[in-house]
């Protein structure tokens, strides 16, 4: 794997590294991984982040000999300034094995990790970002006792969680004893991904290099016959203006020779580790009041909120989480307020400038007479296309309406709120 790249420090921080991790091979430090022999190695970065980033494997190398294997690899730690690696051997022998590690400071940017599991069956997993919905499926490790063929997949995902299923697809899954992978989410900006490619001993075509990102080349899953030795590299030829790759086998230093290259399954992409798209704030359109005095109230506290044409309904106490559909141009929120005789409704608009954020003149609203509910209309203008994350925080008293922004940085940005006096 190819690295261009130019480290941001700003105020003293990193905001993303990389490296290359070799400790793990009999030529290098002379480490042979059997007869449950471990090791466990700290990985530095070339300097602090201010909070702990994500970690990226990417194997580059196998090395293992035999027909069978049964090993366990994972992180076991990331701090600011470093990242902690185990390997443990239990069965079979591990000649070496080379990654390429990442390290990344971006909230748009979340690693799941399923390090050494046993149980192969679906699972499904939330995630953070409803605009993260590319992915990268990253086998890092995986033992076996025969032959295999497997692959790990997205089988679905939606803004708030995916469902990962490991496919068998010559019946073999008995023969996996354990398995590690990541799944890398980001929004669209971040990945260029190509087609599914499977392994081959030839040069592949050239990528044109693409400015402020990592070329990558993981593996989501393998077939492997049981017979031969698992012994295959990654090699680059780097031009002026792109690359290009191939995959080798034979002799790495563990005085055994391989008949041929084993099977993969990857996909190449590029993933973008500056200059990546902004999310920003809804703009309030417009604000429409009613007034009814015959309503049929459904809610115990003073306030319920939801979104026209969506079933999402926030109506309890505290903080609750609705995320507006990409596909909606002008959505609109509907705030029902129970509102007696002499009580008076305070509408607060927040407004953002270029250095802080701003309260109009509240819209006040009296209730009188037999009327029950007030419903304020708020129609909302997004300012990108993407799903839209709002945080609904219903008190006694007052309702707050906040959007959550997913840059660099995760925030929240005030919309309006309302309150009963």
């Amino acid at each position: 794997m190819i690295f261009i790249t130019f480290f941001l420090i700003a105020q003293g921080f990193i905001t993303y590294d990389e490296g290359t991790f070799r400790a793990f091979q009999i030529v290098n430090k002379g480490f042979l991984c059997f007869g449950n022999r471990g090791k466990t190695q700290d990985i530095k970065f070339r300097d602090s982040f201010e909070n702990i980033p994500q970690v990226i494997l990417i194997p580059e190398l196998f090395d293992i000999p035999g027909t069978k294997v049964d090993y366990s690899l994972e992180i076991t730690q990331i701090t600011l300034t470093k990242f902690t690696l185990s390997i443990k051997c239990f069965d079979g022998v591990v000649y070496g094995i080379h990654y390429k590690w990442l390290s990344i400071d971006d909230a748009r940017i979340q690693v799941i990790n399923n390090f050494n599991i046993k149980n192969f069956q679906q699972i499904t997993i939330d995630h953070s970002n409803p605009n993260a919905l590319k992915y990268l499926i990253n086998v890092i490790a995986f033992s076996f006792t025969g032959s295999v063929n497997f692959e790990v997949k997205v089988s679905e995902i939606n803004a708030k969680s995916l469902t990962i299923i490991i496919s068998d697809q010559q019946n073999s899954l008995s023969n996996l004893t354990s398995l590690s992978y990541q799944i890398i989410l980001g929004i669209n900006d971040i990945f260029q991904i190509y087609e599914k490619k499977i392994s081959s001993l030839s040069i592949s075509n050239s990528f044109p290099l693409i400015q402020w990102s990592w070329f990558l080349l993981p593996f989501q899953g393998f077939q492997h016959d049981g017979i031969n030795a698992l012994k295959f590299k990654k090699e680059y030829v780097l031009s002026v203006n792109s690359l290009a790759y191939e995959f080798s086998g034979g002799n790495f230093e563990s005085y055994q020779s391989c008949c041929c290259i084993q099977t993969f399954y990857y996909i190449p992409c590029w993933m973008k580790y500056e200059h990546i798209t902004q999310a920003t704030p809804l703009e309030i359109g417009s604000v429409l009041i009613k007034q009814l005095f015959d309503s049929k109230v459904d809610y115990i506290q003073s306030f319920k909120v939801l979104i026209d044409g969506d079933n999402q309904i926030a109506k309890d106490s505290g903080e609750t989480r609705i995320i507006i559909d990409e596909a909606d141009k002008q959505p609109i929120l509907n705030l029902h307020v129970k509102c007696t005789d002499q009580e008076t409704v305070k509408i607060n608009l927040i407004f953002q400038n270029s250095n802080e954020n701003s309260i109009t003149n509240p819209i006040l609203h009296s209730c009188s007479g037999s009327y029950q509910e007030v419903i304020i209309s708020f129609s909302l203008i997004p300012t990108i296309v993407a799903y839209q994350e709002l945080i609904v925080d219903i008190q006694e008293t007052e309702c707050q309406i906040s959007q959550v922004l997913t840059n660099q940085r995760q925030s929240r940005q005030h919309l309006f709120f309302i309150q009963k006096q």
